[in-house]
């Protein structure tokens, strides 16, 4: 192991360290990783870069995606990088010629799997899907192993989702399920004849479960985590089956400050830094080389076991599947 970790130090030393005090200026994220650990990249980088100021958007995936698009159409882009929920966002981006290339100095600590093959984005941390419960209404042994076991009188009026149309992971978990023939879109049905609930962020589903109004929800993990340190009434469970994603970065093309840009995005990517970050707010890195505290599932076996997701497929039908989607939860 001490072997192994000397070789991994060596490994990240071998990439070319810019000199920190030759950059100077402002750098825009939009991001939709949560506040608090946009702070913490923010406070990290500005150590690490003292002449250079970190301003940031934070909010959720799809308020970002129309913030940017926005940009775009009055040809007047503000965002240096981008971090939206899922790869079918910047997939689209991509066909519409709105990305810059970019391969991190740190890309060879990325498996193939989680990065875009023409080095238009990178994916930077891990969303993991999994059961978020209410300790105040209900006990650990109510909560099912798997998605299918919460079919049942137990949970009725008692489970919360995010809408998919504003949440991008969300609206990812759709199509795991929809295209896998065990759940399909008879699922969603099931659900809706249960009296599943919609809320229009994972942040907000999570806190809508704190306050015991609701037994259980379909949470990500690393929101869930944070709630639990800070001590709130609420356990987070691994399903059987898995659903996960990773949540990329990219460089819009029209980025005001290109320069700055690529270094927020080594910073993001680097093991020692914005991936060590990552990980100290229960967020799973992307990056290999990162010691992960206990009970938290690394970036390979992740993608050994998740739920396939075609993200090329779904972005190309993201609007039928919110348009279905609402059509089952809305009407």
């Amino acid at each position: 192991l001490a072997l192994a970790l000397m070789l991994c130090c060596t490994a990240f030393a071998c990439a070319e360290e810019p000199d920190p005090t030759s950059y100077s200026g402002n750098v825009m994220l939009y991001s939709s990783a949560g506040e608090d650990i946009v702070l913490a990249l923010k406070e990290a980088f500005e150590e690490k870069y003292p002449n250079v100021t970190m301003d940031y958007y934070a909010a959720t995936s799809g308020k970002c995606v129309t913030k940017l698009a926005t940009e775009f159409q009055a040809n007047a882009v503000a965002c240096d990088v981008f971090w939206p929920a899922d790869f079918s966002t910047t997939i689209a981006m991509k066909e519409s010629n709105q990305l810059q290339q970019y391969v991190s100095r740190f890309d060879e600590y990325i498996d193939p799997m989680f990065k875009d093959p023409d080095g238009y984005f990178t994916g930077a941390r891990m969303l993991v899907f999994g059961f978020t419960y209410s300790t105040l209404a209900c006990t650990p042994e109510e909560i099912p192993d798997n998605y299918d076991g919460v079919l049942t009188d137990t949970f009725r009026n008692q489970i919360l989702l995010s809408d998919p149309t504003g949440s991008a992971s969300t609206r990812a978990l759709v199509y795991a399920f929809v295209n896998n023939e065990k759940y399909g879109w008879e699922y969603f049905e099931k659900l809706k004849e249960l009296g599943a609930e919609l809320e229009s962020s994972t942040g907000a589903v999570n806190n809508k479960v704190a306050s015991g109004s609701y037994k259980l929800a379909f949470g990500l993990d690393y929101t869930t985590r944070a709630l639990i340190a800070e001590g709130s009434p609420v356990q987070y469970k691994d399903t059987t089956d898995m659903i996960a994603m990773a949540a990329p970065i990219c460089i819009p093309v029209g980025a005001p400050n290109t320069e700055l840009a690529k270094l927020l995005y080594d910073f993001i990517l680097d093991p020692q830094a914005g991936q060590k970050i990552l990980s100290e707010y229960y967020t799973t890195p992307v990056a290999s080389g990162v010691e992960l505290p206990e009970g938290m599932l690394d970036s390979t076996y992740i993608a050994q076991n998740a739920m396939p997701i075609d993200f090329e497929d779904l972005s190309a039908k993201s609007t039928e599947i919110i348009d279905k989607f609402d059509e089952i939860f809305k009407k």
